[in-house]
């Protein structure tokens, strides 16, 4: 298999919150577990099957510099999903991400990979 990424991916184990943004009924998923993430995008477990495309709003707390906490906000689309046990991995690709958001991406994951 061929390694696409541009970006690294790292492991994490943090707590997400997503909102499908296909449906207007559509409310929050709590309680999502990210596995792990990059700057353009990560892996989060859900109970629900998500069709490939389905655009998301992702919303979870991260941790940058000496421990302070941070909550971003992110939009993303589903890239892939694969079946578990008792959820589905969920590929996820971030969509139009502003410059702060970025920076706080990037400050987490050099917070993650120490």
């Amino acid at each position: 298999m061929i390694e696409r990424r541009k970006h690294q991916r790292y492991k994490t184990h943090i707590l997400a919150g997503y909102k499908r943004l296909d449906s207007p009924i559509s409310a929050w998923q709590a309680e999502a577990e990210v596995k792990n993430i990059s700057l353009r995008g990560m892996l989060f477990s859900a109970y629900e099957k998500m069709p490939v495309e389905t655009p998301l709003l992702l919303k979870m707390q991260i941790f940058i510099e000496d421990s302070t906490a941070a909550m971003v906000e992110l939009h993303g689309r589903v890239v892939g999903v694969e079946d578990g046990i008792i959820s589905y991995d969920t590929r996820v690709e971030f969509t139009d991400v502003d410059n702060l958001t970025k920076t706080k991406l990037r400050q987490f994951i050099d917070y993650i990979s120490r």
